[in-house]
């Protein structure tokens, strides 16, 4: 965090190590020696005088946006002043009036006050943070933490409008904060300002304004105005007093790429951006300007503009990505053509055809782009067709070739001439009717850059044309005599004008339209020129750019008037009237008087001291660049050092070295009469040795002296003090002798200088000397890379190895070099590596050392213990293969760990390739996934573990039941023929979920619990009555199956003339089960034997956890309960199964479960299923009276359900009203007491038929004939109970009946079913949910009283309903 003085300039950088990176920091207005740091997710309070942290604030889950600090009187939750009301202020009359408005104004704060206390004190700093995820805390500084949170909605609008992809997976959504007289403005991710009233409780906010399309970046509150910007590139002021908008400013969020008038309206101007868009400013409207997005459909940024001249708005656009289209700027469309560029598109241009007759475009308008270096021709009319290009067009014209290196193009006023620039410099002119070549023009040398014609003046057409290039000049010819002659291709090598001032390569030239002959160039000089081409003189410049300009253009309204832009966010409007500058040097010059100015360097000196010296010593020891200078002052070459490559990241810097001979780096660092005299020492000593005369000794006696030298081995010592002593008193009568060579005011150089300087280029025992001295030197400064390598040098590496070793200094060089001295040396060296990587941290690096000799299960075990696995095991098998005990022991260390992390897979791997099954399906065996648990099974199967191998694969079907994974199930139970048994429940199981689904598809409003079955039935002869062969084909018409009948008791009659006929029949939910048992070859015999398997291996009582759960658990119970061999395990069973909903506790389950086992009724028990028991047994049953009140009990929770619905009231009224007006005079509706005769017991609605009134009960769905209500037989009532279905009450009758019907039908004896069987349903008492339905119907209205009074009647008066 740097803290800047800006009177002084001074700055201090206060750096927080706790935090990775700082977002955010806000200033406390109240305390400016504090402020607030955003740190990602985290907040601080920071002191500028030593930049501690005072407070360290946590709570945002995303990072933070904005922060910003509260500055009212009071803590937020009290208004500093109360809202307003202008208007009721202007109405005030007298002072009692305004007495009495204080007044309540004070009971109304001392009100406030006490609520605040009683909901807590906050007596500190405030402020308020914002992060990426739309939530906001308000902060108490004093108690250090957040007192209030608010998450911003997406829109604040009552329309809630489509959240897009971007919004659904947005990473960042700004939520942008201000305050205002104590209230909290902020901003949606929609671009609405809200105003927050904040309240420890909850806070409410009010939309002031949705003046932004897209998110607002930042809130700026002066005064009563806020001021918001966003993403959307406008600024608005909204005055937040009186709610009204004051104004809107249009801004550039990016760089300007192209500016263009629009010819019909010089008012009009529009602008390209890097943002991808178009902005059209109107310059006729009011200030701020009017402006005009246009971005749909277009991609990239937009690099040319051009009008077209004859369609008024039309706008034709090249792009960054190679696209070219136009905008119809009254109506904001765009459209693109189909030919798409490779790169970008830096040119288009309105024209008309070229070589009409070839392109058949005689009479349309073309659009011409440059792009990939090729100008291309698109037909206006036609966006979708072929594009010609025009190099291939003048080939098939047999003209002049079109140059492929194209950077420019520009047609003539009257378009009856073409102007092509290429990247050499050249500008071809040609007729635009046949691409005949006219003139070309060889001026410039350099890439053309503008190619512009002077605009035609009253009189006539000037063929003048203005080439802007690479270069700093302009060139202006007059070609209106070239194109005078018929033949053409002439060729000009000089131009009429050249335009000399710029001082770097002009980009863009402008005709003025209102002065002939002024131009107007921008160049990357960062100026603006403005040229007189009658003269060639510099009129002004405009200097106010600071970056390369890129564009100028002429107002066409204002003469004195220019718009210009360059690599800056803005466009810039000037007059030339107003500037003094006439050349881009006078400009630059008055823009460095405003620039600050640069400090000086201070002067080096050059003083040879001690001190210098050392300092000299310090740099040699730093990494230095080499350069050729530095090796002649210092008289070393590059083979006295070793160069270093630096990184590559450091952006291709040259290569850094460090020198192994400071020591000689300090004492030639001399003046150059020192190395003159070291010279002089130098032929000295040779001439006292006698060089010259031992270079002619011949090889024999090169023998003897070494032989000589052998035997006065003892004596070279002594030789060699005597040889030094006569070398130092040779350099002292050297240095006397010539010591008028040095300079001025400089010392003569000691004679040990001088011989530490010469044993560079003296014999191997003085080079030796100058090593030893060099590495005792780097050895006390601790650089021990050159140390090792000036040990190699010498021959010296056994002592330095070792030494190394013990000080745990080695590196892969003196390992790598010890072999040379003994392997001995060598192994010691790389133990000794191999502990001291360790110690870095290099395991792998380690274990591989020890590896190259021959220590393999020290590295193994190295490797197990740091957990690496892989590596040990690699190791272990490729250098001890053989060892198998070793194997084991790396395998199954990895397989405990692996067990440890849960990673189960990878242990069973690794026991398996070790043969130990049994323990590879123990860890399968530990996951839950069906899968897994299936692949344990299949090994202990392998293991010969029958007993787990069942158990396992119980437990894997029991898996993939639940989720529902039945291709799964079915051939686990083909791989594990021991559990063929699950097959009865797999398909009862298949049967529930089929039948669960089918009533959650239903779109009618009913729902029938019956399931279909198919059945062939072959030469079966069936008499029936009249009256059912009436009933039943009735209902087999409607349900769309002809041709078949059914009796009374649901089996499907065939008639005598049919010999085959296969039926659909809706069978119940239990006989159902039993046909798809039957269908997998499961007969009744072998239920005794599955029945004892199904209760042996499911025999513990569970609670289901999830739904997939709980009619898993049924489909256990019903199965069992179907294999029943008594009545007292029958009773069990189904208690079990009613007792997996009732514990589960939702009414749609309970409901789901009675109605599929009830599907005709609660009367009719023959749906239970099973021969065991008869019919009486089964009414006597307590299991099935709880059934049947279960069954009421749902149906009730559901009608309490819906009548708090206006859907369900909405319905209600329709129905009541169309049967009014359907049922005719003398038919009305049965009462209550006369649905008892047909056991309250219906058959779906679309079994009525015309004539019919159908009463859609709660119980179900009841049709009677209006004329034989009174009339109906037995067989007719069986047939209706049939057919039953559930759907709610249709009218208000219906519902009167269906409560009659409820009433009469609860036995008080069972209202505490559940406690009997030991569970809480989670279902409130059927009584309390019939009284509140019916005080529900006296709240609507919709029933008569005399109807109420007699519902309430019903009510047992004896209980406490609540």
């Amino acid at each position: 965090m740097v803290v800047w003085q800006a009177r002084h300039g001074v700055t201090r950088v206060h750096t927080l190590h706790q935090f990775s990176e700082l977002t955010l920091v806000e200033a406390n207005p109240k305390e400016p020696s504090q402020v607030l740091i955003a740190a990602e997710q985290d907040i601080a309070l920071v002191s500028l005088k030593d930049g501690g942290i005072l407070t360290h604030l946590q709570g945002h889950d995303y990072v933070i946006y904005s922060i910003k600090w509260y500055v009212g009187k009071n803590n937020p939750f009290l208004d500093d002043s109360e809202p307003v009301n202008h208007r009721a202020e202007g109405l005030k009359q007298g002072c009692a009036k305004l007495t009495e408005c204080n007044e309540r104004n004070r009971i109304k704060e001392n009100s406030r006050q006490q609520n605040t206390k009683a909901l807590g004190s906050f007596d500190g700093q405030y402020f308020v943070s914002s992060d990426y995820g739309r939530n906001i805390l308000l902060w108490d500084l004093s108690a250090k933490r957040y007192i209030t949170k608010i998450n911003v909605p997406l829109s604040a609008s009552a329309f809630k409008k489509q959240m897009s992809g971007k919004e659904k997976n947005s990473g960042k959504q700004h939520i942008a904060l201000a305050w205002h007289n104590g209230n909290l403005l902020t901003s949606t991710v929609r671009g609405e300002l809200l105003l927050w009233t904040l309240q420890p409780t909850g806070s409410k906010f009010k939309a002031l304004h949705h003046l932004h399309t897209r998110a607002i970046y930042n809130v700026v509150v002066i005064g009563d105005v806020a001021v918001t910007s966003g993403q959307d590139r406008f600024l608005h002021g909204f005055h937040i007093g009186s709610s009204s908008h004051l104004f809107q400013v249009p801004t550039l969020g990016a760089c300007a790429t192209s500016l263009s008038f629009c010819p019909h309206d010089a008012n009009r101007l529009a602008i390209g951006s890097q943002e991808n868009n178009i902005r059209l400013l109107n310059f006729g409207s009011e200030i701020p300007l009017h402006t005009q997005l246009i971005w749909q459909n277009i991609k990239g940024k937009i690099l040319s503009l051009s009008w077209h001249p004859a369609h008024e708005g039309w706008l034709l656009f090249g792009t960054g990505s190679g696209q070219v289209g136009w905008a119809d700027v009254s109506s904001g469309r765009v459209t693109t053509f189909a030919y798409y560029h490779q790169k970008a598109v830096y040119k288009v241009e309105w024209g008309p055809s070229v070589c009409p007759q070839q392109t058949g475009l005689a009479d349309n308008w073309c659009a011409y782009s440059f792009g990939d270096r090729e100008i291309v021709i698109r037909n206006s009319s036609d966006p979708m067709a072929d594009s010609i290009r025009l190099h291939k067009l003048a080939q098939e014209m047999d003209a002049v070739k079109i140059p492929k290196d194209v950077t420019e193009f520009s047609f003539s006023p009257d378009y009856k001439y073409l102007a092509i620039g290429s990247q050499d410099g050249q500008v071809q002119v040609h007729q635009s009717c046949d691409l005949k070549l006219m003139v070309t023009l060889v001026v410039v040398r350099k890439a053309i850059q503008h190619l512009l014609w002077q605009p035609p003046s009253d009189s006539s057409i000037p063929y003048i044309l203005a080439i802007g290039s690479s270069e700093n000049k302009i060139q202006i010819f007059n070609l209106e005599k070239n194109f005078k002659g018929e033949e053409g291709g002439n060729v000009l090598t000089q131009a009429t004008q050249e335009l000399c001032g710029h001082e770097s390569r002009v980009v863009w030239l402008a005709w003025s339209p209102h002065k002939t002959g002024v131009l107007a160039s921008a160049s990357y000089d960062h100026t603006v020129q403005l040229w007189d081409t009658k003269t060639g003189k510099p009129m002004v410049n405009y200097g106010g750019h600071t970056t390369r300009v890129f564009r100028v253009e002429f107002s066409p309204a204002d003469p004195d008037l220019l718009y210009s832009f360059a690599e800056e966010n803005n466009v810039h409007a000037w007059r030339p009237s107003k500037l003094k500058c006439k050349t881009s040097s006078e400009s630059s010059a008055t823009l460095k008087e405003y620039l600050p100015k640069k400090v000086k360097e201070k002067e080096q000196t050059a003083a040879a001291t001690a001190a210098t010296a050392q300092a000299v010593v310090k740099e040699a020891e730093k990494p230095q660049k080499v350069s050729a200078s530095s090796e002649k002052k210092t008289g070393a070459n590059k083979s006295s050092g070793q160069n270093f490559p630096s990184s590559n990241a450091s952006g291709g810097k040259k290569a850094v070295y460090k020198s192994f001979f400071p020591k000689l780096h300090m004492v030639c660092s001399r003046k150059k009469s020192f190395h003159q005299l070291a010279i002089l020492n130098l032929l000295a000593q040779l001439k006292v040795t006698n060089i010259s005369g031992l270079n002619n000794i011949n090889e024999c006696e090169i023998k003897e002296v070494e032989e000589d030298l052998e035997e006065d081995l003892g004596e070279d010592s002594n030789s060699r003090d005597e040889g030094e002593d006569d070398y130092r008193s040779v350099i002292v009568d050297t240095t006397e002798k010539y010591s008028y060579i040095l300079e001025k005011d400089s010392e003569m150089a000691t004679p040990d200088d001088f011989i530490y300087a010469l044993n560079m280029f003296g014999n191997p025992h003085q080079m030796d000397t100058l090593l030893t001295s060099e590495i005792e030197h780097h050895e006390a400064r601790g650089n021990d890379s050159q140390v090792g390598l000036m040990h190699c040098w010498r021959g010296t590496l056994d002592e330095h190895i070792r030494s190394a070793a013990r000080h745990m200094k080695l590196t892969p060089f003196l390992v790598a070099s010890a072999p040379q001295v003994s392997i001995n040396l060598w192994k010691l060296a790389s133990e000794a590596y191999a502990e001291q990587l360790v110690n870095e941290g290099d395991i792998v690096t380690a274990a591989s050392y020890l590896v190259n000799i021959s220590k393999v299960k020290e590295a193994v075990k190295l490797l197990l213990k740091y957990r690496l696995y892989r590596e040990a095991l690699a190791i272990t098998k490729c250098r001890l293969g053989y060892d198998e005990e070793m194997v084991e022991t790396v395998v199954t260390t990895w397989a405990a760990s692996a067990i440890y992390e849960g990673n189960f897979d990878l242990a069973s791997t690794l026991h398996l390739s070790l043969g130990h099954v049994e323990d590879a399906a123990h860890c399968m065996s530990r996951r839950s996934d069906p899968g897994a648990l299936f692949i344990s099974a299949k090994l202990y199967e392998h293991a010969g573990n029958v007993e787990l191998t069942n158990s396992v694969g119980l437990l894997a079907l029991r898996e993939a039941a639940l989720k529902h994974e039945h291709l799964k199930i079915d051939s686990f139970i083909n791989h594990l023929p021991n559990l063929n048994w699950f097959r009865t429940i797999f398909c009862c199981h298949n049967v529930i979920l089929d039948l669960l689904q089918q009533v959650t598809m239903d779109k009618e409003g009913q729902v029938n619990y019956l399931t279909k079955s198919r059945r062939k039935q072959k030469n079966q002869v069936y008499q029936e009555t009249p009256n059912e062969s009436k009933i039943v084909n009735e209902t087999a018409d409607i349900e769309g199956k002809s041709n078949i009948n059914a009796n009374v008791n649901g089996d499907v009659i065939t008639p005598r003339n049919t010999q085959n006929c296969t039926s659909e029949e809706w069978v119940p939910l239990l006989e159902r089960i039993e046909e798809e048992w039957l269908a997998q070859g499961i007969t009744r015999e072998q239920y005794p034997q599955l029945y004892e398997t199904i209760t042996l291996n499911f025999s513990t009582q569970q609670i289901p956890t999830s739904v997939k759960q709980l009619w898993f658990l049924v489909s256990v119970a019903l199965s069992e309960y179907l294999m029943s061999s008594c009545l007292e395990s029958w009773d069990q069973h189904l208690t079990t199964a009613l007792g997996y909903v009732v514990s589960w506790g939702k009414a749609d389950h309970i409901f789901h479960l009675t109605h599929a086992l009830l599907p005709k009724g609660v009367n009719c028990l023959m749906t239970l299923g099973t021969t065991v028991v008869n019919e009486v047994d089964k009414d006597a049953s307590s299991t099935v009276n709880h059934l049947r009140h279960l069954y009421y009990a749902a149906e009730i929770s559901i009608l309490h359900l819906h009548i708090h619905t206006d859907e369900f009231w909405s319905k209600l009224h329709s129905h009541s009203s169309d049967i009014k007006n359907e049922i005719p005079e003398g038919e009305t509706l049965r009462h209550s007491e006369e649905l008892e005769t047909i056991d309250k017991e219906s058959i779906p609605s679309e079994f009525a038929k015309e004539g019919e009134t159908t009463v859609a009960s709660k119980s179900g769905t009841l049709t009677v004939p209006a004329d034989k209500s009174e009339h109906m037989d037995s067989t007719e009532k069986e047939i209706i109970e049939y057919g039953r279905a559930y759907c709610l009450p249709q009218s208000s009758n219906e519902l009167i009946t269906v409560l009659n019907l409820y009433f009469d039908n609860l036995n008080p004896t069972y209202m505490s079913a559940p406690d009997v069987m030991g569970l809480n349903s989670g279902l409130s008492s059927p009584e309390k949910l019939l009284l509140e339905i019916i005080l529900k119907l006296r709240e609507r209205g919709d029933i008569s009283e005399d109807e109420i009074r007699k519902l309430l009647c019903k009510v047992p008066a004896n209980r406490n309903i609540f």
